[in-house]
């Protein structure tokens, strides 16, 4: 009996589901090959839960500007090209100035596929966004940009596109290597001043409500406030 054997044996005798005289090794044999299957297909789930978990909080990253969340996706040599080549830090600098510009924006992952092969991961993840044109004439002066006043003369960009990367895991941990982005579909729609309107909770720090630790529910009176202020947005360079 191997030692893998005598531990499931161990095991099953402990539980009372097996003994380990000859008569029992062929039946603790396959319970010990079920067993390194499912720790094998737990490993594969955990894998694929951990790439997906990652891949959120990127998405959750860039949507409140939080440089450390996107930051956190990639290893440090990672490198990524959305048309234009760039390491981590040039990326997440980039990319944060650029949806800057815009009034809103949404990005959402659907559809993904995962390869996994050991240590290394090949996904592809189908994105879909939305961008709001920004009026800048409605910035005032502030330290970093918020949420901005709605273009109505300009149109809503939508898009659609595929994230496809490599991925490595080191020390437990899945981030991403390589990334190249397929850009497939775009459309555009007519631009509405909501947020302008009606007034908005969305913020971009980890002041919005999806940081709050413990979630408490909000008065109306509090409700009206934050929509207040994020009608006088800060434009992307302050004095």
């Amino acid at each position: 009996m191997d030692h893998k054997a005598q531990a499931a044996c161990a095991i099953f005798m402990a539980l009372g589901l097996a003994g380990c005289g000859r008569e029992a090794q062929p039946q603790v044999a396959n319970e010990a090959a079920e067993i390194a299957q499912l720790r094998e297909q737990l490993t594969d789930l955990k894998d694929r839960q951990d790439i997906v978990a990652t891949l959120q909080r990127y998405i959750r990253g860039i949507d409140r500007h939080d440089k450390e969340l996107v930051r956190s996706a990639f290893w440090p040599e990672a490198r990524i090209n959305l048309g234009t080549p760039n390491g981590r830090e040039e990326y997440v600098d980039r990319e944060e100035a650029a949806l800057a510009a815009y009034a809103q924006h949404q990005h959402h992952v659907t559809g993904q596929t995962i390869d996994i092969e050991g240590n290394t991961a090949h996904v592809e993840s189908y994105v879909w966004f939305i961008a709001v044109p920004r009026d800048t004439s409605k910035d005032t002066p502030g330290p970093a940009a918020t949420p901005g006043r709605s273009l109505v003369s300009g149109d809503t960009q939508l898009g659609s596109g595929r994230y496809i990367e490599r991925w490595e895991k080191r020390g437990g941990e899945w981030k991403i290597l390589v990334r190249e982005y397929a850009h497939d579909v775009n459309a555009f729609a007519k631009t509405d001043d909501y947020c302008g309107k009606r007034g908005c909770l969305t913020r971009w720090d980890n002041k919005d409500l999806s940081y709050a630790r413990p979630l408490e529910p909000l008065t109306p009176q509090q409700r009206s406030a934050l929509a207040e202020s994020n009608k006088q947005p800060h434009g992307v360079k302050a004095p």
